[in-house]
């Protein structure tokens, strides 16, 4: 007669955040002697279903590409000749990543009248991955400034303007964040000279 068996599962880590890997681990226990064998299917709410093969009773999958959210996981343990089937069950939390925002001008010094180019950037923090996207505003003080939005793409938004007036303009660049990565700003100074 098979064995019962108990299927354990563990997410590392737990919560994780976006663009983060999660590594899924099944542990399948015998009600009994001996190591069961075969495979596990786990399947993820929101993600793939990936299929292990036990060795010494545990098998390991690595889930990417996980939505921000809480996504179930089934693991099921198919059981083998002496074995029999089980399942078990876990929920992995995928958080928004943090980010850090810069932002350059070109030409700096300027001078007046000539068309100045604002790149802001968006850098996710480490261990989150990916491209955010979502808005810029760019907030440009002094004469000719103003408030600027602008779309990301690729984590990149930029903004050109011919409007400044001479003298130093401070920048900052607000990103609003969005389904997978948290707002961050970022600040610098432009100088326009008078034209010769």
């Amino acid at each position: 007669m098979a064995t019962p068996t108990i299927t354990l599962v563990t997410a590392t880590p737990n919560p994780a955040t976006s663009g983060q890997s999660v590594t899924l681990t099944a542990t399948v226990i015998p009600l009994g002697t001996g190591t069961p064998t075969g495979t596990v299917t786990f399947t993820i709410t929101g993600g793939p279903t990936l299929t292990g093969t036990l060795s010494g009773g545990t098998t390991s999958v690595t889930a990417s590409g996980l939505s921000v959210g809480v996504h179930p996981v089934i693991a099921v343990y198919g059981g083998d000749t002496n074995f029999l089937a089980s399942t078990g069950a876990t929920v992995i939390v995928v958080t928004q990543a943090a980010t850090t925002t810069s932002v350059v001008s070109s030409p700096d010094p300027s001078t007046l009248g000539q068309s100045v180019t604002f790149t802001a950037t968006v850098t996710p923090v480490a261990p989150g991955s990916g491209s955010p996207s979502g808005t810029m505003t760019f907030v440009i003080g002094g004469s000719g400034g103003g408030s600027f939005t602008q779309p990301v793409t690729a984590g990149v938004a930029t903004l050109m303007l011919t409007t400044l007036g001479v003298g130093t303009h401070p920048v900052v660049a607000i990103y609003t964040g969005d389904a997978s990565f948290l707002p961050s700003s970022g600040t610098d100074t432009q100088t326009v000279n008078p034209a010769p």
